[in-house]
């Protein structure tokens, strides 16, 4: 650390408080019990096939889905014609 002499003491910089180990420590014990909590949770075949069974896709199925595509295709049809110039080459034909 630097000082200057003709600065008044209360002006210099005091030390930071430095960081107790031992909080580090409960913090990891902390985790290791949720971790441990999580795997005993997902190696369990019925949690599993609950939780598969209650999957939601954020994208309609059958021809719904197919709608959806042709008109996202067209909103974005724009970036694709700019990709495919900058490019040099016609991508998506």
């Amino acid at each position: 650390m630097v000082s200057i002499t003709r600065l008044p003491p209360s002006i210099h910089s005091q030390q930071k408080p430095q960081a107790s180990k031992p909080a580090a420590v409960v913090n990891n014990t902390q985790s290791a019990v949720i971790a441990s909590g999580v795997s005993k949770l997902a190696t369990s075949p019925d949690v599993i096939l609950n939780a598969r069974a209650n999957i939601q896709y954020d994208q309609p199925e059958g021809i719904n889905r197919e709608a959806l595509d042709s008109y996202l295709g067209v909103m974005h049809q724009n970036k694709r014609d700019e990709l495919s110039n900058l490019v040099g080459v016609d991508l998506y034909a």
